[in-house]
């Protein structure tokens, strides 16, 4: 009855993405680890390779030698007390960890053959298939919510008697856990190990799932709420757990797809404003335009709880807003945009992020031009910041689920199964062809040269992850300029 979790980290990670996706706290496997102790008492305990190998100056992440990966490893796991478990829990999170997940999961089984390995996550909800091969060191391969599967397996001490079978065994649960039955995730377990002050990003989840459909997103399974109750006693835990480790940068960030179509929004907000919480706490959240363009009531409790709105806008082509299935009406969603910005250009107290995805399937220099131009002529305002990315193809978005479509359509090219490749994954997870006339290194170059100068427009920029940025997106354009 008990069970370690570990995070794999990244082979081939550079400082840009390390600041992308080290800081994050994997608060999907806490709240598996909480629930799991208050329903059935069972001891937990979690390794985060990615912070053990920030900590570790020899290993070369960047030019990996499995040898010594695995010598790491295992000083990594015995100092963790890894003979006391009998069960060891993997979080392939993303398709990014996929290599590092099967580095660790053939060296424990090498080393520890009695152990049970189960591996859940986005990656193998995805693709069970890419865990499963002759001599697999999988005993379980969990797809979607792993709460209920775990908690079944252990109350009926199936364990044993299920890993007999010759390979990995699939359980896709066939019931959705009520989110409001989830005690609040377990922070104390992953802070008494890494409690690096000032260090993490403090989310916060008062829903699950999105009640959108976007093309290019991975969170398409059902959208389910908490209740207020439930609500105020995961924010009072976290708002605590804030005070404590990120003293000097006190954000929280309501980290639901679409904050304000779910019905609790208001009532949170209200409740901030009330508690005069904005005074002590940085919030922010994502949410849809339609659901604040002709609210301005709403609006103004945003403005008085300080509240950091960022809108997936994505792109200003009406051609791409069709594609991405961000609506079936982009005149009025590009008209919504420019009201909105207008609105939040007469705010002093706080400013909104205009998200903005490039690269997707189907994109040429015209449509990104497009988005640019409505950006300076629209966007260009201190109360605004524009926040640009390059459109990653996970295996688990309807994009990749269909990428003989954008092929036929588009000519557009992806490489398949990108995660299996020993070079850059966060480089590889892109479109080497947007478009029959615009490839990756043309779009690169426009990302970098138009994105720069709007970047440096916004007054809160940190000049430090600006520099970092520039650096990664020159070197990458260098790369492909020479190759």
């Amino acid at each position: 009855m008990n069970l370690l979790f570990i995070i794999p980290g990244f082979f081939n990670i550079e400082e840009y993405q390390k600041r992308l996706y080290n800081n994050n706290i994997p608060l999907g496997t806490l709240q598996i680890s909480s629930f799991l102790k208050k329903k059935l008492n069972l001891k937990t305990d979690i390794i985060d390779m990615r912070l053990e190998e920030e900590n570790n100056n020899q290993l070369e992440i960047n030019n990996i030698n499995i040898n010594k990966f695995n010598e790491f490893c295992l000083k990594i796991f015995e100092s963790n007390n890894i003979q006391e478990y009998q069960n060891i829990g993997i979080n392939c999170y993303t398709s990014y960890q996929y290599q590092q997940t099967l580095a660790i999961a053939n060296l424990i089984k090498k080393e520890f053959p009695d152990k049970i390995i189960f591996v859940g996550g986005y990656h193998p909800s995805a693709v069970p298939g890419d865990f499963i091969f002759k001599n697999s060191p999988f005993d379980f391969i969990i797809k979607g919510e792993a709460e209920i599967v775990l908690y079944n397996l252990f109350k009926k001490n199936a364990l044993n008697k299920t890993i007999k079978k010759k390979e990995p065994v699939v359980i896709n649960p066939d019931e959705l856990i009520d989110i409001n039955n989830l005690p609040p995730p377990d922070y104390e377990l992953f802070l008494s190990k890494y409690p690096f002050k000032d260090k993490f990003n403090f989310d916060l989840y008062m829903s699950r799932g999105c009640p959108y459909q976007c093309s290019f997103c991975s969170l398409n399974y059902p959208f389910r709420s908490y209740s207020f109750d439930n609500f105020q006693k995961y924010f009072n835990k976290i708002t605590n757990i804030v005070s404590i480790y990120n003293k000097k940068n006190t954000k929280i960030s309501f980290a639901d797809q679409s904050f304000f179509n779910n019905p609790l929004s208001e009532h949170i907000l209200e409740y901030i404003i009330e508690n005069n919480l904005q005074e002590e706490y940085k919030f922010s959240c994502q949410s849809r335009i339609e659901s604040l363009v002709n609210n301005d009531i709403l609006l103004k409790k945003i403005q008085n709880s300080n509240m950091i709105v960022g809108f997936g806008f994505e792109s200003a082509n009406k051609e791409l807003l069709i594609e991405m299935h961000k609506t079936e009406s982009p005149s009025q969603y590009i008209k919504s945009m420019k009201l909105l910005l207008e609105k939040y250009k007469k705010i002093t107290q706080i400013y909104c992020r205009i998200n903005i995805l490039c690269g997707f399937p189907g994109e040429t220099k015209k449509k990104f031009t497009d988005t640019i131009d409505f950006i300076n002529k629209y966007a260009i305002h201190e109360n605004i910041q524009i926040s640009p990315s390059i459109f990653s193809c996970y295996p688990n978005t309807p994009v990749y689920a269909n990428i003989e479509y954008y092929e036929k359509k588009y000519n557009s090219k992806l490489i398949k199964n990108w995660w299996k490749l020993s070079s850059n994954n966060f480089k590889n997870s892109v479109f080497r062809k947007v478009s029959k006339n615009y490839s990756l290194k043309q779009l690169i170059w426009d990302y970098k040269e138009n994105y720069t100068p709007i970047l440096n427009k916004f007054r809160f920029k940190n000049y430090a992850d600006l520099l970092l940025w520039k650096d990664f997106f020159n070197r990458w354009f260098k790369n492909l300029n020479e190759n």
